[in-house]
């Protein structure tokens, strides 16, 4: 909420001066931050944390190595340090979390510089899991949504290794199912959002929700594509965590499904959750489905993606209806961008003859119509619902 969202809030007569000032004043309304300036500081962060590891790097051999390791400390350690000092000043909280970036990007560096320098066994899933469990810590401490999205990058960069290792017990052989095993995973992290957002410490629960969005969106284009599917069998070990990831899921879409925090409409929060859960369905028929595709012959055959370019095309349709009732506009941008996606991978992917496009587009249509008159008559509901009933809150 914005200062000027209280400020129309008073002009309404439902709360005194008095109040917008001590709301403003309790919650740091009044702080406003650049965002340009946020995204040049986590830019810089990072062009800054690659240039060190570049510098020494290039210096290598002429370095001691006692020296790489003191260096290397001696940086994470000081810009945490500095870090802290910005932030409890409160004049320069981006470049204090900026340089928290950078510590936690050191951090990494030190593993891979440790492993060097003493020779250590390769194996990178493990470093990066060492780096993840090392940082996981800083955005409760920190209270920083900038590390909270470091720490789930990092989750899903540990992840994608492990499964993509051969030696790993959770391997899935392919490009393919790792995406589908991310789209479940993504959907996971949205029921976890939308779960701490209806808790009792919110903060950090819509920027783990919209991460994990986005890596559901991303993860589940490939089921769209009619050549991208699964040719070889899964290890024992990836069934069972796209089990333990599949039950995380229904668990936590369905519990934040029963609470009105994230969204007050009853009705379409149980939409909603059927549609992650939708999604989930989906990808395991994507993991189950082996096929190829031969591109030479100009076959278009059967298979998940005459489903999934219509669901997920549905999905965004619902999810910018979402975003239209939580006041969202990222939720509505994000959608918006994945359906004009989808409606180009349609035109492409089923492209069989003019007669089969031709149909498609015909059910879409009378599909968009349908579904356009359906949320005009709900909008209708909700305004004259909210017309007649008077404010709970009485002017002071």
């Amino acid at each position: 909420m914005k200062p000027s969202d209280i400020d129309q809030i008073v002009g309404a007569g439902l709360i005194t001066p008095a109040q917008r000032d001590a709301i403003v004043t309790h919650f740091k309304l009044d702080r406003q931050t650049d965002k340009l300036m946020v995204i040049l500081s986590m830019i810089g962060a990072v062009l800054v944390t690659s240039g060190i590891v570049l510098v020494i790097s290039a210096n290598w051999n002429s370095i001691p190595h006692f020296a790489k390791l003191a260096g290397g400390l001696l940086l994470m350690l000081g810009c945490h340090w500095a870090g802290s000092r910005l932030r409890k000043d409160d004049r320069h909280p981006v470049i204090g979390q900026a340089l928290h970036l950078i510590g936690s990007g050191l951090f990494l560096g030190n593993i891979a510089l440790l492993g060097q320098v003493y020779n250590l066994s390769s194996r990178p899933p493990n470093a990066i899991l060492l780096w993840f469990v090392g940082i996981a810590p800083l955005p409760w401490i920190l209270r920083s949504r900038a590390q909270l999205i470091l720490v789930l990058c990092a989750f899903g960069l540990w992840i994608g290794m492990e499964i993509g290792e051969r030696d790993s017990v959770i391997h899935f052989d392919g490009e393919a199912r790792q995406f589908l095993f991310f789209a479940m995973l993504g959907v996971t992290l949205a029921g976890l959002g939308m779960r701490i957002a209806s808790s009792r410490n919110p903060q950090f629960g819509s920027a783990i929700e919209k991460f994990g969005l986005l890596a559901l969106h991303i993860a589940s284009y490939p089921v769209t594509l009619g050549f991208l599917y699964g040719q070889s069998p899964v290890a024992p070990g990836g069934w069972m965590i796209s089990g333990i990831v599949t039950a995380a899921a229904i668990f936590l879409i369905w519990s934040s499904a029963r609470s009105s925090t994230v969204l007050h409409d009853r009705q379409w929060r149980i939409t909603w959750a059927l549609a992650l859960c939708g999604v989930i369905a989906l990808s395991w028929m994507g993991l189950i489905y082996q096929m190829e595709r031969n591109w030479d012959r100009g076959g278009v055959h059967f298979g998940p993606h005459w489903i999934g370019v219509p669901a997920l095309f549905t999905l965004c349709l619902l999810q910018i209806q979402v975003g239209l009732l939580r006041r969202s506009p990222w939720l509505i941008n994000l959608a918006m961008t994945f359906l004009a996606l989808h409606i180009v991978t349609a035109y492409f992917q089923l492209f069989g003859t003019m007669g089969t496009t031709g149909l498609m587009f015909i059910f879409t249509g009378l599909f968009l119509v349908t579904m356009a008159f359906v949320l005009e008559k709900r909008r209708r509901t909700l305004i004259r619902r909210m017309n007649s009933t008077p404010p709970s809150i009485q002017p002071a």
